[in-house]
């Protein structure tokens, strides 16, 4: 990224935060006219993706950068830990398999949207128009990979006198050679009051679980967006550097996209607005592999 690229979005974001501290939040629903949420909405699209996505949860931070128009305990969304084992930088090769939707937007050169799931995970391929409800689960149950069944227990009359014997070291070394180490992330969501939309941010760490430099989370960006839709700022609710993907084309892609499914027939509610959200932000982050489940299909019957 340049000095006067450096410069000019410094700039920009001493202005908007400035602009912020003067407006007011709005109330009235403009989801399907401008693409825009108001935190009420906010609040509804984001119950629905942790029932609906427990790896998602929300969290308070700290409580004097609390904002006033969010519940104290609903101030943003996180997912952690979540894996990203590929640099972004190498996918020309893989890219060449994935079919993309481009959406053209004004004043842009248009974001590209995966019809299949490259970087983000899909748990559940689903209409948007009849994802059901779910009930709520705990966050910290749902970060466990696996589930208990009564089928995976071995029976301990299947073991005998040798499955007693001590480990081998050289054995267990090797075990460990074989573990695969990957970079992970921890995503927020938190709500911009400015662009009345969802603002997503991203904190990364290397294989040894230290912090990546910027550096190294812009190799995690798509390269058609990075140093050019994602930079570094202060989270708002934490005072320390993340990297984020800047707001100001999210309300008119999320518009062209709801025009999308309008022109199909298909009903959008305002509860999936942040899924139907991740999937064209995973076209930013196409190798975090963060939890969205739902397909997207607006543009069939």
């Amino acid at each position: 990224m340049s000095v006067f690229t450096n410069i000019k979005n410094s700039v920009h974001s001493t202005y908007v935060k400035t602009v912020s501290n003067f407006i007011e939040p709005g109330t009235e629903s403009r989801f399907v006219e401008e693409g825009t949420i108001v935190p009420a909405e906010f609040l509804m699209a984001g119950d629905f993706l942790t029932f609906k996505c427990p790896t998602w949860s929300w969290e308070a931070g700290d409580p004097g950068k609390a904002v006033p128009y969010l519940p104290r305990d609903k101030q943003y969304l996180v997912t952690r830990k979540v894996p990203c084992s590929m640099r972004a930088k190498y996918l020309k090769d893989s890219a060449q398999n994935t079919e993309y939707t481009s959406v053209d937007v004004e004043g842009d050169d248009g974001w590209f949207a995966p019809e299949s799931s490259g970087g983000g995970h899909a748990a559940e391929e689903e209409d948007i128009g009849e994802i059901p409800s779910a009930a709520p689960e705990a966050a910290s149950a749902a970060a466990d990979d696996g589930s208990d069944s009564d089928s995976d227990v071995p029976d301990m009359e299947d073991f005998d006198e040798e499955n007693l014997e001590e480990d081998d070291p050289a054995a267990l070394a090797g075990q460990e050679d074989n573990i695969l180490r990957t970079r992970t992330y921890d995503l927020h969501i938190t709500y911009d009051k400015y662009y009345k939309t969802p603002r997503v941010w991203l904190f990364g760490y290397d294989e040894n679980g230290q912090p990546l430099k910027p550096v190294q989370i812009f190799e995690d960006i798509s390269q058609d967006h990075a140093n050019k839709t994602v930079t570094i700022d202060d989270h708002p609710h934490l005072g320390i550097k993340y990297a984020f993907i800047h707001p100001c084309r999210h309300a008119s892609v999320m518009k062209k996209v709801c025009g999308k499914f309008a022109a199909s027939g298909k009903d959008l509610r305002v509860d999936q607005y942040l899924l139907l959200f991740l999937k064209f932000i995973s076209a930013v982050i196409p190798t975090i592999e963060y939890d969205y489940t739902m397909s997207m299909d607006g543009g069939s019957s």
